[in-house]
Formats: C-alpha cells, structure tokens, sequence
C-alpha cells in the first residue's frame, strides 16, 4: 500500500512538474496534472491539496538535488582550482537535466515579488555551507596572489550565467546549429561544458600569468 502511495505521489509531481514548465505556474490546471499522471482529481487533492502545495514540494525537491550537487564537490577535498572546475561541471550538468527550469525561475519566481521572497528563504540555507567553505577557498587564493583580483560574488555570477546562457539560448540555437539529433546534441553540450571551464579558469589566471606568456 505504501508503495503504491509513494508511486502515485511522484506520479503526481513528475507531472505538476511538465505543466508548469510547458504552461506556467498562472496558467496550470489541478485537472490537466491528474489527467497526465492517470489520476483522478480526487486522488490528486487526497495528496496535494493546492496548486501552491504542488509548485512548492517540486522547488524543494530541486533545490534537495543542488545542495547535494554541492555536498559531493566539497567531500572530494580538492583544491581551488578543481573545486571551481568541479562546481562548473557540476551545475552545467544540472542544467542540462533541466533545462528548462532557468526561463521557468525567472518567469514564475524572479517576476514575483512574494514568489521570489519564499524561493530565496527556502533555497540560502542548503547553499550556505558550500558558499561559505567555497569562499574561504576563494579568499586564501585571493591572499596568495595565485588567481585575479575579482569579487567572489562575480565569480559565482560568471559561473552561474555563463552555463545557464547556453540553455537559455538552446530554443533560438539549436537549428542553426544544425543540433538535430541526440548524438549531436550530447556531443556540443560536452564541447561547451569544457569550454565554460576553460573560460572561467582561464578569466581567474592572475595578470602576471599574462604578462609572461
């Protein structure tokens, strides 16, 4: 019985999930999401009671996936410069397994004032730890001379719009780019993954780095 619980539940928010991203939080119906997991209406409300409920279990679940994103590239111990590329990697990756979760933050949360107010309540908690271990790495770094004087807040704005771009721009993209199948598709994401790396780590090289070559 529990299983068959647990099954229906995530039936439910697998389907909340593609609703609201193919028609928006404002547009989304309680009776389109039964209907695409196979359940009745009553079912549904018997486990979600609101619309509201549903949106704010999915975030929770995605922002569950990013805090343990992060927990795996701080226990591998290594340092800044790989933990930068780790952290590159890594959320270039989540993107690409949701890649239309960045237009959905901005049109649904970003937009919102209220929206916006309980997504960063409920989403700085789980980053906090990494940040801050990620920063004292960042500015022990910085102390030494061995990477550009830059803010941590840009760096993290580099890394965090420079990935998130390449999806934001996919939709526009991918014809001319001649991306028509899964084997060309993966193959650029791979290319464009190492490329944002190199990009990043290159832009953090002190000056004097520049200056000898």
């Amino acid at each position: 019985m529990r299983k068959i619980e647990t099954e229906s539940k995530q039936k439910i928010l697998e389907a909340a999930e593609a609703e609201f991203l193919e028609k928006g939080f404002g547009n989304a119906k309680i009776v389109s999401i039964a209907k695409r997991a196979g359940i009745s209406h009553t079912m549904l409300h018997y486990y979600y009671s609101t619309k509201e409920e549903l949106f704010q279990r999915i975030f929770k679940e995605k922002v569950q996936l990013l805090s343990q994103m992060f927990n795996v590239v701080l226990e591998q111990n290594a340092n800044f410069t790989e933990t930068l590329r780790l952290l590159i990697e890594s959320q270039f990756n989540f993107v690409a397994k949701n890649p239309q979760l960045p237009m959905f933050v901005f049109r649904e949360i970003l937009s919102n004032e209220e929206n916006r107010h309980w997504a960063i309540q409920t989403l700085y908690p789980h980053l906090l730890p990494f940040l801050t271990a990620f920063e004292k790495m960042f500015n022990a770094e910085l102390s030494k001379g061995t990477i550009r004087p830059v803010t941590f807040q840009n760096l993290l704005m580099n890394v965090i719009s420079l990935n998130i771009s390449t999806f934001i721009a996919m939709p526009m993209l991918k014809e001319p780019l001649q991306l028509d199948s899964n084997e060309k598709m993966e193959k650029f994401l791979v290319e464009r993954r190492e490329s944002n790396v190199q990009f990043i780590l290159k832009a953090m090289r002190p000056w004097i780095f520049f200056t000898l070559q």
